[in-house]
């Protein structure tokens, strides 16, 4: 009698969860634009978001793939045949910074395609290895079974850095910590993807920071060998991959960054032309925060006395002209004309000159001692927001 109630509940239990998962319709056949994954369960709010898109005129649906039970998100198909003019649809839809994760699935007979099959021969473009990145850089995930459970071990992560106010892409950098040492294992670029590094501790957890110019740090905190579980507002499981996704806002009032990678030549308040991206991005932040108000503050290694070269008539920033001036004077002169040149140059770029306060404070806020092998490090211009 007890087996055979055991077994009615276990048929009543599969019959349920059939009828729940056959209630939504399967994928047709062909090449889909995903850009949202959701459990079998979830059919309300796979339903609510391509409601949402096609009501920005996209032209979205679901769907159940029946091998992995998942319900995708799509907002284009193609027939089989025109990958080419799926990807080609895919990649316009990534310059949306609210689809940059946008990827192309092959449905067959309700069934993703698996590893092996034509598709996966088709070379979607990407970007080139960045220079000087300790991570692995890999290409765009390729369409294979997904393994179970999904972690950072056996799936690549995607860094999405974006402006948090408006979902703007923000270039920048990310450094994986080793959490339970607190040591760094790994740096990379924003916005691409990679597999981690394993931190070979028996927690596995991580430490995610993000860093961009202009903006405060973002973190995000999990685990390495139990991923899944860390899914949040700020991790989420696309597929066959993890989305990390940092929001950036801007600095607060009293913050202060040094602008490390502007350089003058010696005795001079004239730039060298390395420090003109260092520069743009200062006036690129500026510019995308039109309320915000700095100031800059100039520093030297000493106080001692002596020439001073100032930008000349011509208003050559990065070059030592033939019209340049030469005067002497104070080593806090000489740190204020630095700070100065910045905000001019600025101002000549159409930031408003009530924008900006320049100020110099000679050697009397050095960072290093003037014996250090740094102490040259003391000579240094840095911005700091006054005003939100």
């Amino acid at each position: 009698m007890i087996s055979r109630l055991l077994i009615a509940l276990v048929c009543i239990g599969f019959v349920a969860s059939s009828a729940m998962a056959g209630s939504v319709k399967p994928m047709n056949n062909g090449y889909h634009i995903v850009v949202s994954t959701y459990k079998d369960t979830q059919e309300k709010e796979a339903a609510a978001l391509a409601k949402k898109l096609t009501a920005k005129g996209l032209k979205a649906d679901y769907g159940l793939e029946e091998g992995k039970h998942f319900i995708y998100v799509f907002v284009d198909s193609f027939e089989f045949g025109h990958f080419d003019e799926a990807v080609k649809a895919m990649t316009d839809l990534r310059k949306n910074p609210d689809f940059k994760t946008a990827w192309v699935i092959k449905i067959k007979d309700g069934r993703e395609i698996k590893e092996g099959d034509p598709v996966e021969s088709e070379p979607v473009a990407q970007p080139t290895k960045p220079a000087g990145i300790v991570t692995e850089f890999i290409e765009n995930p390729p369409m294979k079974p997904i393994p179970q459970p999904q972690n950072l071990g056996n799936s690549p992560a995607f860094f999405s850095v974006m402006r948090d106010r408006d979902g703007k892409i923000v270039d920048g950098e990310i450094k994986v910590y080793d959490a339970e040492k607190s040591k760094l294992i790994a740096t990379a670029k924003t916005n691409l993807y990679y597999n981690l590094p394993d931190p070979k501790t028996k927690s596995g957890k991580l430490t995610l920071v993000a860093t961009a110019f202009g903006y405060s740090d973002a973190k995000i905190d999990l685990t390495y060998y139990d991923t899944q579980k860390d899914t949040s507002r700020n991790v989420v499981l696309f597929g066959t991959y993890f989305q990390l996704i940092f929001p950036m806002e801007k600095m607060k009032k009293g913050q202060a960054v040094s602008l490390s990678k502007i350089a003058f030549f010696n005795d001079a308040a004239i730039m060298t032309p390395t420090s003109k991206d260092q520069l743009q991005a200062l006036l690129e932040v500026l510019k995308d925060n039109p309320t915000t108000r700095i100031r800059i503050n100039g520093h030297t290694n000493g106080n001692g006395r002596g020439k001073i070269i100032y930008v000349g008539p011509s208003k050559n920033y990065f070059a030592l002209s033939a019209d340049r001036i030469e005067k002497t004077g104070s080593a806090k002169d000489l740190s204020l004309a630095r700070a100065q040149a910045i905000k001019d140059w600025l101002v000549s770029q159409g930031i408003a000159d009530d924008r900006i306060e320049a100020l110099g404070w000679g050697g009397t806020k050095p960072v290093f001692d003037k014996n250090s092998p740094n102490a040259r490090m003391n000579g240094r211009v840095e911005f700091e927001v006054i005003a939100e």
